[in-house]
């Protein structure tokens, strides 16, 4: 036999002093008396939406999403105030209704008086049950803190990722600008070069065809001069025999001797053929210096004698050495070592020679004036030029002067292309630019400036005896070696060429040179 007690509804109401009792319409039917008192509206016969809203769990407002989740912990919150309840549905099978067991949502009772309440209107429960809601709040808490952590470090991985992305893009930038700078350079150098070169290649072209036409009449006249010397010796012999033998002289030809001035004639003539062959003699030494500084005829690589070169730029620039003006002449002291045969562009070496030393000349001829104005001293100008072997079979050549020297506020751009502190129309800024191309990347070589304010500028090239072989160039021999042989094996061929299948050997070669062609024009290795 089993017993029943069903608690009066006053009672109920008491004990819990904050539930409501919910239909399957969410209809309040019953509520808590102090639930009651502190909502302003009458809450039984409303619905449950007019005065609450379910904020823990997230479902539906359904009877049966509440009958579903009705063993999870409940949070409503009040629309009328701020008030929130707390505690769990509970289903009454009896009578198809949802019975909520709650009571305020309180952290600190400074929250009660806003909300109408006193200590006195909350019933005495288990402690117990209150430490079960605490520890499911704690749960709850700990999982909204899980959630919400990895949701932090997925939000962190995020930032990571960005700022990853955004370091590549910034290193990326960075190399393109950096590609950009690189290209402009190459660009300017390119632009550089082709300029000088046009400007040179028309010199040395009109230097050379003018050398050649004043070589040929010159030749002429200086091959002739000695047979003008020999006749005109004979014709005077002639003319010494004639008056021998015929004493007396006719009146007519005794006026004529003496307006002429005989014995002066044949005293000065042929001094003055002599005078034209020393004439011819130096014109045919600067038509061949001409030659040699245009060198069109050597413009491959080839041993040549530096000194040639470095004589020849001297003598092109020998009216610029001269006095002119108020400026004394320009002195050169040459220290000329035992060079040998150097393998180069000799036609180029000779354009650097010459921008340096013309350079040399007018920072010379600015450093007299600036010390005669200030100071009234007539400084001497020299130039200095001295060739030697150093112990490592490199060349050194120095071209040096006396002159007011370079400002260090200047010195590290002076082979920058377009750099220049003369004034406009005096200077392109390609002179010193080019002179570094030529040594440093043609030849394989170095320039150097040495310089001080007051005491001049050094110049320093270094160079190799022999330039180094390009590796497709010494590829390109090797084949052409085995070529050449009898006997060719696949191993030697391979050893210079990848062999593709059905290329003959005649292929390979005609492959190679192609390739050879086609690559950049001949450059040199320094550390080879």
């Amino acid at each position: 036999m089993t017993s029943s007690i069903t608690l009066p509804p006053h009672i109920f109401a008491e004990a819990f002093p904050f539930h409501f009792i919910l239909d399957s319409e969410l209809n309040i039917v019953q509520a808590g008396s102090v639930l009651q008192r502190v909502c302003l509206n009458s809450l039984v016969g409303n619905s449950l939406e007019q005065f609450f809203e379910i904020t823990r769990p997230k479902i539906t407002l359904t009877f049966e999403a509440i009958k579903k989740q009705r063993k999870s912990l409940f949070l409503l919150n009040s629309i009328h105030s701020e008030m929130q309840l707390k505690g769990q549905m509970i289903y009454l099978e009896e009578g198809n209704l949802l019975c909520f067991l709650g009571s305020p949502w309180i952290t600190d009772t400074s929250g009660l008086e806003p909300l109408g309440l006193k200590l006195k209107d909350f019933a005495i429960h288990d402690p117990i049950v209150d430490f079960i809601f605490l520890l499911q709040a704690k749960n709850t808490s700990l999982n909204d803190a899980k959630r919400l952590t990895e949701e932090l470090q997925q939000q962190q991985l995020q930032l990571k990722n960005a700022l990853r992305i955004k370091e590549n893009l910034a290193k990326i930038a960075e190399s393109q600008a950096k590609r950009l700078e690189e290209t402009l350079r190459d660009l300017q150098d390119t632009q550089a070069q082709l300029i000088q070169t046009e400007k040179m290649s028309g010199l040395g072209q009109m230097v050379a065809g003018i050398a050649h036409e004043v070589n040929n009449p010159v030749n002429f006249i200086h091959g002739n001069l000695s047979y003008v010397l020999t006749y005109s010796n004979q014709l005077l012999d002639l003319i010494a025999l004639y008056q021998k033998v015929y004493s007396k002289e006719h009146p007519e030809i005794a006026e004529l001797i003496e307006a002429i001035d005989l014995d002066f004639l044949i005293e000065d003539f042929p001094q003055t053929i002599r005078s034209m062959q020393m004439g011819t003699e130096r014109i045919r030494e600067i038509v061949n210096s001409l030659r040699t500084f245009s060198r069109l005829d050597e413009a491959e690589r080839k041993a040549v004698n530096l000194h040639d070169g470095l004589e020849s730029t001297l003598l092109i620039l020998k009216h610029r050495l001269k006095p002119h003006g108020q400026r004394p002449a320009i002195e050169i002291i040459k220290d000329y070592g035992a060079l040998p045969l150097v393998e180069c562009f000799s036609g180029q070496l000779n354009q650097v020679f010459m921008n340096i030393i013309a350079n040399a000349i007018d920072a010379l001829e600015e450093h007299y004036f600036q010390v005669l104005n200030t100071t009234g001293i007539k400084v001497p100008l020299r130039i200095y030029v001295s060739t030697v072997v150093n112990t490592d079979n490199k060349i050194i050549i120095r071209l040096a002067d006396n002159g007011s020297g370079i400002p260090e506020s200047v010195r590290g751009k002076i082979f920058d292309p377009f750099f220049t502190t003369k004034p406009i129309g005096k200077g392109t800024g390609l002179g010193l630019s080019i002179c570094y191309k030529i040594i440093v990347d043609t030849h394989g070589g170095s320039l150097t400036c040495k310089s001080a304010p007051n005491q001049g500028t050094e110049f320093t090239i270094e160079l190799f005896t022999t330039l180094p072989i390009q590796n497709t160039d010494q590829k390109l021999i090797e084949l052409t070696e085995i070529v050449g042989e009898s006997s060719v094996k696949e191993s030697s061929i391979e050893r210079c060429l990848p062999i593709q299948p059905s290329e003959t050997l005649s292929d390979k070669l005609i492959r190679t040179l192609n390739e050879v062609a086609s690559n950049e024009p001949w450059k040199y290795n320094s550390t080879a």
